[in-house]
């Protein structure tokens, strides 16, 4: 593998001229610059990432810290990030938590040993951890910016979904459509992401009473399993609801099994709407009405104001933004 020497004696400079030609340093002309970078590229060279950080260097790697990556909702988020953040010659260091906030600050330590530009931190936090979070990353000059982490007495940039909007939308669809019971179905990770208070709230807005539209919570397991069986938990009821939200579209596509199965049709029985508007959703026999979270734009984003602070080198400028989503009507309602 070619060396920073091997560039430097092809070129005909010394080691330290070949690395600030290849760092863009504003010293060494263009012409030089250019002929380095085509010899770096002859050779293969490849810098050493090592050596920059223990040289105090940008290491042009951005964090994040996701709870998991199996939904549609991450890998949509990290996708975005990743994409955006090449643009600009940045690269993504992916962490997961698996929903365990104890992981949370080993992971930011670790990153911090990477010499990590800047964080992304895109789970439900309380503000006092949100806040420790930021004073440690504030230390080492690290910008950090929260992902739909919905604590507004936190003192960092955020931006949020605005989910209750959403589900008023929801709402007030389904009471035009003639509903008057509509239900919803969780999991124990959605209720922890503060998605069922958001239908709770609602529900309010809309001028319903919480306590006669009932929540079922699955309370150990998650995704199209704990849609089928909390639809089917509903249908053993002598009246259940004619409407459901769901938390999100894995658990609505799991209802609408338990659905068919029951010899009930969507929506003239029974209507649904999920959340998230996953691949599957605009390609099942009933395609499904949906909400639609801005994702890809809170990450596009995300990426604009994490290059300004690290460019800026200001940690004081914050931003708490809040993106409405859209509803997606099709056949399930």
């Amino acid at each position: 593998m070619a060396t920073l020497k091997d560039v430097a004696q092809k070129a005909g400079v010394n080691i330290s001229t070949a690395s600030r030609a290849l760092n863009g340093n504003s010293n060494i002309s263009e012409v030089t610059k250019e002929n380095i970078r085509r010899i770096a590229k002859e050779l293969n060279y490849i810098p050493n990432a090592n050596a920059r950080i223990l040289a105090g260097k940008s290491s042009h790697m951005i964090g994040i810290i996701v709870p998991e990556t199996d939904s549609d909702y991450f890998s949509k988020m990290i996708n975005t990030l990743e994409a955006s953040l090449q643009v600009h010659d940045y690269y993504l260091l992916i962490s997961n938590t698996q929903y365990q906030p104890d992981k949370e600050q080993k992971i930011l330590e670790t990153f911090l040993n990477y010499n990590i530009d800047g964080v992304f931190l895109s789970c439900t936090v309380d503000t006092a951890r949100l806040s420790r979070y930021q004073v440690l990353l504030n230390n080492n000059n690290i910008p950090l910016i929260a992902l739909d982490a919905r604590q507004p007495g936190a003192v960092c940039s955020q931006i949020n979904v605005d989910d209750t909007a959403g589900m008023v939308a929801s709402i007030q669809h389904l009471l035009q459509k003639g509903h008057k019971s509509i239900g919803y179905l969780g999991d124990y990770i959605i209720k922890a992401t503060l998605r069922e208070k958001f239908f709770k709230d609602a529900l309010a807005i809309c001028g319903l009473h919480p306590d006669d539209h009932p929540i079922f919570t699955h309370p150990d397991t998650r995704f199209e399993r704990a849609g089928y069986e909390g639809m089917k938990y509903f249908l053993s009821l002598p009246e259940h609801p004619t409407a459901y939200l769901a938390g999100y579209d894995d658990i609505a596509i799991g209802a609408m099994r338990a659905i068919s199965e029951a010899g009930l049709r969507i929506p003239e029985d029974i209507a649904i709407i999920g959340n998230d508007n996953g691949r599957a959703a605009d390609f099942l026999t009933r395609r499904l009405t949906t909400l639609a979270p801005p994702v890809e734009k809170m990450a596009q984003i995300g990426v604009e104001l994490m290059l300004d602070s690290i460019r800026n080198k200001d940690l004081s400028i914050t931003h708490n933004i809040f993106l409405k989503p859209e509803f997606i009507i099709r056949e399930t309602t």
